[in-house]
């Protein structure tokens, strides 16, 4: 393998190590996790911010990467993934007449995949593709981990209860009631955000399960609360999961 060659497959592994930090990592913890020497991964770090794929945080110092790197992710999203899936995702968005998403999980986080806006929509939610968002408060976010393993809830509280917040009145901070939480989610099969993140606005979520029983993505949409309660939450719950399960016929061919 040529020089160029490896010096490339190192930088690589510094973008897929940022990657799974979406909060940013310093240069030490990369250079230690990776194994390349310190003077190297800055160089890359340096020459990937010059290019507007990594940013250094002004208060933290940390690296992590922009959403420029994005543009080229989602173009292959676009061709394979949501390529399959649209249809499905504008029919329900069309049938609704309401916001809809498509969601994955990236460690603690969610990540917007898709998002789907009807024209004449009676309101516009804050998220956009791309966008980054905690879990704990938000029903895609909640049912990646009702559908999780018990290990990876606790780790994922003890990892977070220092971020977590009261964004609303309705926002959940306290560890039974958050666990007893995910246990009707699991129980239910889907997962409502009621107006735990915005005031005002609620959001139905439902998983998309592949081969494994593990949620790949979720679908969620976002609605004004009187609305979702002059529907009901199971009923919307219902429309969504006819559009999960022919995604997951679509992808994983179930």
């Amino acid at each position: 393998m040529s020089e160029q060659v490896k010096s490339l497959v190192k930088s690589m592994m510094v973008l897929e190590y940022l990657s799974h930090h979406p909060d940013g990592a310093a240069l030490h913890e990369v250079t230690r996790q990776t194994g390349i020497n310190k003077t190297s991964v800055y160089r890359m770090l340096t020459t990937f911010e010059a290019l507007g794929y990594v940013t250094q945080q002004a208060s933290t110092k940390n690296y992590r990467l922009t959403l420029k790197l994005l543009h080229i992710g989602h173009s292959a999203l676009s061709s394979d993934v949501l390529t399959t899936i649209r249809p499905e995702l504008n029919a329900l968005m069309t049938a609704l007449d309401e916001t809809v998403n498509l969601i994955s999980r990236e460690g603690d986080k969610i990540v917007f995949r898709d998002k789907l806006e009807p024209r004449y929509a009676s309101f516009r939610t804050r998220t956009f593709v791309g966008i980054y968002a905690e879990m704990y408060c938000t029903a895609a976010g909640k049912v990646f981990l009702a559908f999780s393993t018990s290990e990876d809830q606790e780790n994922y509280w003890q990892r977070n209860t220092r971020l977590f917040q009261k964004l609303t009145d309705n926002t959940i901070t306290e560890k039974s009631h958050f666990f007893e939480e995910l246990k009707m989610i699991r129980a239910q099969g889907y997962a409502v955000d009621n107006e735990e993140n915005e005031a005002g606005i609620s959001c139905t979520a439902v998983p998309v399960f592949d081969n494994s029983g593990t949620p790949a993505y979720a679908v969620s949409v976002s609605t004004l609360t009187p609305r979702l309660r002059n529907m009901g939450p199971e009923n919307l719950a219902g429309m969504i999961q006819k559009a999960t399960s022919a995604i997951e016929q679509e992808l994983f061919k179930k």
